[in-house]
């Protein structure tokens, strides 16, 4: 295998670049590669990892007024279904020699009170064999100004990517639960603060399925249920097994199966925001803007990209026929920031 990497890409950075996120950056070029050989062999493959793990850290302070610092454990997803096996929970392969802290020693050392740490059910994408369960965490803080930080976060809006008929699996998120009843969610930021009161809950990202989920042994399906890892309306609609009463009606779970699809189309499922971006951003309209960012100096590209983004997003020209949009677009953005003119 033959690597390309031009200059000014991301696996090829040039200062000033950002590189605070490359054990993220690494994580997806791993995923990526191995997607790609997946297309090729995809009975020897599994489905997608989630990438990313987040390490939970606070900041906060103690009984005597001394400030705390401590790392409370990771959050993150397990891996990709296999074409023999379902993938491990809760730490995947790409991070799966991390360790977590017992909440016994966080709650000793750190003022917090846990209220869950464990695997999210129905977070695995469903398949034949389903992708590993992402896990979550709860705790609560009791000192105002504490600062919470997730990062490597990832997930948060585009799924892992079943395979072979696999499902996507499910999508992280991280939110404040405040004391008043108020929820706030924090989407993709990995940098809070909270106060007296407040629960701070996360969950990772599910990992991707491998094979038709209508092909798993209901056997399977009942023994998730039962562990607690699959809720039985997940059962019935991810799975098309029927349980009643804690066991297997065999004639309904027949029925529901013979409804469902004998292929999933493509080989990848990239769950429904991924689809719906791309009827939007087609490789085309990507490239166009990636020939425009490699001409621009690398401490304006983030911006402009977002500048870009956001005015797609918001239909500029799009009566235009895309490649005319898009010059158009670049041609405001030169005219609006001469400086830009000038790098050149």
């Amino acid at each position: 295998m033959r690597a390309i990497l031009p200059p000014g890409t991301i696996m090829n950075c040039e200062a000033p670049a950002a590189v605070g996120m490359r054990s993220l950056t690494c994580a997806m070029s791993q995923i990526a590669t191995v997607g790609a050989f997946s297309l090729a062999m995809p009975e020897r493959l599994p489905a997608n990892s989630p990438g990313g793990n987040s390490i939970i850290n606070i900041r906060t302070v103690d009984g005597q007024n001394r400030s705390v610092v401590a790392s409370l454990g990771p959050v993150g997803g397990g891996a990709g279904g296999t074409p023999k096996h379902d993938g491990p929970d809760g730490s995947g392969g790409l991070s799966a020699f991390l360790k977590n802290t017992p909440i016994e020693i966080n709650e000793t050392e750190v003022p917090v009170r846990f209220h869950r740490y464990g695997l999210a059910p129905d977070s695995a994408g469903a398949g034949e064999y389903r992708g590993g369960l992402a896990t979550e965490m709860a705790f609560e803080v009791f000192v105002p100004n504490t600062t919470i930080t997730a990062r490597n976060r990832n997930r948060s809006v585009f799924s892992s990517a079943g395979a072979a008929g696999g499902r996507a699996g499910s999508t992280s998120w991280f939110r404040t639960e405040h004391a008043d009843g108020r929820v706030t969610e924090h989407g993709n930021t990995d940098v809070i603060h909270c106060g007296p009161g407040d629960v701070v809950a996360i969950k990772g990202p599910g990992a991707g399925g491998y094979g038709l989920a209508k092909n798993r042994s209901a056997q399977a399906v009942l023994q998730d249920v039962q562990c607690g890892f699959l809720s039985e309306r997940a059962a019935r609609e991810q799975y098309g097994v029927m349980l009643q009463q804690g066991e297997i009606d065999e004639v309904g779970t027949a029925g529901l199966r013979s409804q469902m699809p004998e292929s999933n189309g493509e080989h990848f499922d990239v769950g429904s925001a991924r689809r719906e971006f791309e009827t939007l951003w087609t490789p085309q309209r990507y490239q166009l803007l990636t020939t425009f960012l490699a001409q621009r100096p690398v401490v304006w590209r983030h911006f402009l990209k977002h500048q870009v983004f956001a005015a797609v997003q918001a239909g500029e020209g799009s009566e235009l026929a895309l490649e005319q949009q898009m010059s158009e677009l670049f041609a405001k953005l030169l005219k609006r920031f001469p400086a830009l003119n000038a790098a050149l």
